[in-house]
């Protein structure tokens, strides 16, 4: 921030942000929600938004989902999930598999942050990628092997209680189950605000699941 402060008030500084921040994960998320979460990771998210809006340098902060897409591997619907599907085998989700959830395709991800650099009405705000409606995990890991032509998938879930009472011995279980209420209730963030903004739209869930596949299948 400091470098770019120092090149030009002309330079602007875009972050890829997560949903961490937000206060109240119960209600859609918009650009307009509150961001002051104050414990463990959803702390430290708020902190650095803090930071940024201090800085002199402009910034802006793109607030995305959970990740899918072309190579998109340490995620829920990444690794854990894509290479299962498409072998036919269960894949086990956090959570539950009905609730909605909201995804986030990175390339449109990508796409907004380009977008926003050259966009001075979104500088020094908090603005989000464009993301599809909110869909269940199940449908997500039923969109991967819809678009592979294969059957429907086997998913089943990983049991909350189970995270959390990992979480006493274990530092990895600790941090994922700070997460779970991302899982256990529908989480749902909308984007259409930015969308309208920045003149994007999120790709179709079937057109991203193929695009998805297809890296995969290539790998």
């Amino acid at each position: 921030l400091d470098a770019a402060a120092n090149l030009s008030e002309k330079t602007v500084v875009v972050f890829p942000e997560s949903l961490y921040s937000y206060s109240e994960p119960d209600r859609v998320m918009t650009e307009d929600s509150p961001r002051e979460a104050d414990t463990g990771k959803r702390g430290v998210r708020r902190q650095l938004l803090a930071a940024r809006a201090a800085h002199r340098a402009p910034t802006v902060s793109v607030v995305a989902s959970d990740f899918f897409g072309p190579r998109v591997l340490n995620a829920m619907a990444g690794a854990r999930m894509v290479p299962t599907v498409l072998a036919g085998k269960k894949v086990r989700v956090l959570g539950s598999a009905y609730v909605p959830h909201s995804f986030t395709y990175v390339p449109d991800l990508a796409a907004a942050m380009i977008a926003a650099a050259g966009e001075p009405t979104v500088w020094n705000t908090v603005i989000h990628a464009p993301t599809g409606p909110a869909v269940a995990q199940r449908e997500i890991a039923t969109a991967f092997t819809r678009t592979a032509g294969l059957p429907a998938p086997a998913v089943g879930t990983i049991p909350s209680w189970l995270v959390r009472a990992g979480g006493h011995v274990n530092r990895d279980m600790k941090e994922l189950a700070e997460m779970l209420y991302q899982f256990d209730a529908p989480f749902v963030m909308d984007s259409t605000r930015t969308e309208q903004v920045l003149d994007l739209s999120p790709t179709p869930l079937d057109e991203a699941a193929a695009r998805t596949v297809e890296w995969w299948r290539s790998r």
